[in-house]
């Protein structure tokens, strides 16, 4: 290891390997904190060493120092998971020591702000080679293994993990690693010494640093296709594709999709990728197969024992699963997207953003005893996790019933936060409890005050009571909720009706409280609610929430209000045709859909349904507009096919 000021996390990391390491060897490069000290605790061998802007140097120098038969290269920031020590030790008593051979294994990475919103990407890396066979490391910076002018290093992939956190965003401020690593390849910039990984390497600290356009430059600069071997090439290929995704420029995309990323069909990525592109121009049926293609070469290549992703394991089956499910939520079918959610939770029930999805959906079309019945089949209740989990959940979906039968499971509410104290008070109606509640002497950011406000405002118009939220209005002191305040105490006390504007400015926060008594099943007041608060923003809000829950019904009667008004928004706008896609109705459909590209002229997937089901008269009208409002995207090949078949329709 080479460390500097690692007092954090360097336990951690040690933690992981005693077990495995005959020794340590810690380089430390001018740490000012507990590092060193940390180190000795752990019986390393430790060595000073003046930084020189060279992390292959540095590398070298720990090199030097080691006496065992393999060498494995670590950070601070990285750890080796105790489930996985059996497969170390299998490989390391097994493999045989080659003076050609180095190892590469997946560093699986953990980025985002909050544990709760982590995503997951893995990089290959080669950090398990043989001491004393001449290997080291060259490069300043993303340094590799070399065996200098005694032949080629080989590089062979083992099912062995790294973890590591070191590109956290609060780890990333806090290390400024950005700007160090910039300076050094600015420095080699100097001396005309980039390597296309080099360039590979900086293209991934500009897409990081949010810097698109340098970022595909240097990608672009890295990318050559007699790479298409090496480790790092898919990762630089998925990555350009992504930044030009995210630019809109889908000739490329395509171009680098079909070419190049075609070469790795035998991976869930190609398809998942694929399927993307087809969903975001509207094409949902190809989109389908392509994502169910993506599931089902993942599950082929687990079956083999092989390496189930290219790049992202997201891409093996969360992401093409999500997709599914919102896909088969656009076309009503219903019993598909649970079906495939009900899947991912099997897969990872953990996932508390997908138990949220499924359980609210299934509320409002299941018995709570046959809700109970199928989480009882994924979670085990004797299991205090799993019971919090789903108590938690119940909470916040305003479940009654099913928060009766989870607290049973709970030892003592005494750890809920004042937010799910207030929950559990207002659905269970404990007017006294609630409103003793009201007070907070906790740091909450707007985001949460804001939703400690929605529950006491929902308590309030329960009990018909709004000493609760005058009280959080006059901690809190935001604009926001004394202007939502003084509405509900308006709504409570009947002394003036709203104004207009301020209806429409904080629709909505009021959806908020509009969708907490729909789903604790207060409907005298919803509906008392709804009928003093209501605008045309919000109508449209509630319309589009209950059309998400399967309750078809209760959403036409909003959408027919909304329509004899004409005050449909853009996403009533879509759901309802789709809507009459899925029924048939393609001529209502088209209507619809061509209301909806008049708000949003530059939505550019509606013309896929607009062109398909429109009659001839007008198919030859919106293929016209298409061409001259989206130009780029008329190339791409299974757009430009669509169009020249539709194009025949007209003629024949």
């Amino acid at each position: 290891m080479i460390v500097k000021n690692e007092e954090e996390l360097l336990s951690r990391c040690l933690d992981s390997v005693m077990r495995l390491a005959d020794e340590i060897i810690i380089v430390d490069t001018g740490s000012t904190d507990r590092t060193k000290e940390i180190a000795g605790e752990y019986a390393a061998k430790l060595f000073d060493y003046t930084w020189c802007n060279d992390f292959a140097a540095a590398r070298n120098e720990s090199i030097r120092h080691a006496s065992g038969k393999w060498i494995l290269v670590l950070d601070a920031d990285e750890y080796l998971a105790e489930n996985e020590y059996d497969k170390w030790n299998e490989f390391l008593n097994n493999a045989q020591s080659m003076d050609y051979l180095a190892y590469t294994m997946s560093v699986i990475n953990f980025t985002g702000d909050k544990k709760t919103q982590e995503e997951i990407s893995t990089m290959p890396v080669t950090r398990l080679f043989p001491n004393f066979k001449g290997i080291y490391f060259e490069r300043p910076i993303h340094e590799q293994l070399t065996r200098g002018q005694h032949g080629e290093l080989y590089h062979k992939q083992i099912a062995l993990n790294i973890y590591h956190t070191g590109y956290q965003t609060q780890r990333v401020t806090e290390k400024n690693k950005h700007e160090r690593n910039m300076s050094i390849f600015n420095e080699m910039k100097k001396h005309d010494s980039m390597s296309d990984y080099d360039w590979y390497t900086i293209g991934n600290e500009y897409r990081n640093a949010g810097e698109v356009e340098e970022a595909i430059r240097c990608y672009e600069q890295a990318f050559k296709e007699k790479y298409s071997k090496l480790a790092w090439y898919p990762f630089c290929l998925v990555g350009l594709i992504s930044l030009y995704s995210q630019e809109s420029r889908w000739q490329r995309v395509e171009e680098l999709t079909n070419n190049q990323l075609s070469e790795f069909s035998d991976y869930a990525d190609y398809h998942t990728i694929k399927g993307i592109q087809y969903e975001t121009m509207g094409w949902v049926d190809q989109a389908i197969a392509c994502f169910i293609d993506a599931i089902n070469v993942a599950e082929q290549r687990a079956s083999n024992d092989q390496e189930i992703w290219l790049v992202e394991p997201a891409y093996s089956f969360e992401k093409p699963v999500l997709q599914l499910v919102e896909l088969y939520f656009q076309l009503n079918d219903n019993q598909q997207a649970i079906y495939w959610l009900s899947k991912l939770l099997h897969k990872n029930n953990k996932n508390p953003q997908v138990l949220l999805k499924l359980v609210e959906w299934l509320c409002q079309n299941e018995s709570p005893d046959s809700v109970i019945i199928l989480l009882n089949k994924i979670y085990d209740v004797t299991d205090k996790s799993n019971c919090n989990l789903l108590f938690i959940v119940s909470l916040v979906l305003g479940q009654a019933e099913l928060v009766k039968y989870y607290v049973k499971y709970i030892d003592s509410l005494d750890h809920l936060s004042l937010l799910d104290q207030i929950r559990f008070a207002v659905i269970l109606d404990y007017k006294e409890e609630g409103l003793a509640l009201s007070s907070s002497d906790q740091q909450l950011d707007v985001d949460d005050q804001l939703q400690l406000w929605v529950q006491t405002a929902v308590g309030a118009i329960r009990w018909n009571d709004y000493s609760g939220i005058i009280q959080i209005k006059d901690e809190f002191k935001t604009d926001e909720i004394s202007k939502l305040t003084e509405l509900i105490v308006s709504m409570i006390t009947k002394e003036h009706l709203p104004d207009e504007q301020d209806l429409k400015s904080h629709s909505s926060s009021l959806f908020l409280v509009a969708k907490q008594l729909f789903l604790i099943k207060d409907f005298e007041k919803f509906d008392e609610f709804i009928n003093f608060m209501r605008s045309s923003e919000l109508v449209n809000q509630l319309a589009n929430y209950f059309y998400k829950l399967n309750l078809t019904e209760m959403a036409m009667n909003y959408y027919s209000i909304l329509l004899s008004e004409q005050q449909l928004d853009f996403t009533s706008l879509i759901n309802l045709g789709r809507y009459h896609v899925n029924h048939h109705y393609y001529d209502e459909a088209v209507e619809f859909f061509s209301e909806a590209v008049k708000l949003e002229p530059t939505t550019k997937s509606l013309y896929y349904s607009l062109i398909r089901h429109a009659k001839n008269e007008q198919k030859a009208e919106y293929i016209n507009k298409f061409i001259a409002d989206f130009p780029d995207f008329v190339g791409i090949t299974f757009v430009d096919d669509f169009l020249h078949q539709e194009k025949e329709l007209i003629l024949y």
